[in-house]
């Protein structure tokens, strides 16, 4: 009998063990998930059913949006899935329950790229952009904004080929859209006075001052009808445009060109001189 009751005994004790074990924590339901990171293109917002599809090349997942979710779009830190669309690059992080992705925060990620204007068509909404011997088509919708110096507003008749421009674009169905053209460079407007091809420097004089420009390597030269010209097709006295940035004092000039007509005035660069002059 003794030996029956320790059996019945240690039969209860290996159960209540059995029992105490926990569930695989990656199966038990109601377990805290990870946070996991998804960085790509958005190529469907659904807002009704609160869905977000992502594309990361060759993959794409669709993610359920939790109530709770942050959403940050453009200057919006606090912005909604309506504020989401297709082409634009997100950062996710999510919850992967049992197979279903549960987005707790998405981040937009600025896409942008800088180089020099190679051709623009107003017309056919149409920008080229090069860099370093690559280049970059961008269509231009009728809401791009475009930025100038100390950003003021501006319009595609102020983005010129050669001028350096910043794109900030998204990418829906593959294509490249611009949604801000960002085109800051000072300008000035003079006479040219020296030109010292061994240097890559020019000066150029105005009435209330005078400027030193260096030029860049891809400094774009259009003048006398010629939109490729070079060094060597400047000549004295000539009244040039000059687009430049001033880099810890010193003007790099990015494009020059005929200034069109006897009308046109000098803007932030020639206040810069007459500042020198007052003093």
């Amino acid at each position: 009998m003794k030996t029956i009751n320790l059996f019945k005994l240690l039969c209860a004790s290996s159960a209540v063990w059995m029992c105490s074990i926990p569930a695989r924590s990656d199966d038990a339901v109601g377990t805290p998930q990870k946070l996991k990171n998804y960085s790509g293109i958005v190529t469907f917002v659904d807002s009704n059913e609160k869905l977000v599809t992502v594309k990361a090349f060759p993959f794409r997942r669709t993610f359920n949006v939790a109530e709770s979710c942050a959403i940050a779009a453009g200057d919006k830190p606090e912005a909604n899935l309506n504020d989401l669309r297709s082409g634009q690059k997100v950062d996710v992080k999510f919850k992967n329950a049992h197979g279903v992705f549960v987005a707790t925060r998405i981040a937009q990620e600025k896409l942008s790229y800088t180089g020099s204007v190679e051709s623009i068509d107003p017309e056919k909404h149409v920008l080229k952009v090069s860099r370093r011997g690559f280049s970059k088509i961008f269509r231009i919708p009728a809401d791009c904004k475009v930025v100038l110096k100390d950003d003021k507003s501006g319009s595609l008749d102020d983005v010129k080929t050669g001028h350096v421009v910043t794109v900030v674009y998204e990418i829906p169905k593959d294509s490249l859209v611009a949604r801000q053209i960002e085109q800051t460079s000072a300008t000035f407007v003079g006479t040219l006075d020296a030109i010292d091809a061994s240097t890559r420097m020019v000066k150029a004089k105005h009435v209330i001052g005078d400027e030193r420009f260096n030029l860049a390597d891809n400094c774009k030269i259009a003048i006398n009808g010629k939109p490729n010209a070079s060094l060597n097709d400047l000549r004295l006295g000539q009244k040039l445009t000059f687009s430049y940035d001033e880099v810890d004092g010193v003007n790099v000039v990015t494009r020059i060109a005929s200034a069109e007509g006897s009308a046109v005035t000098e803007t932030a660069s020639s206040e810069k001189a007459a500042e020198r002059a007052q003093k």
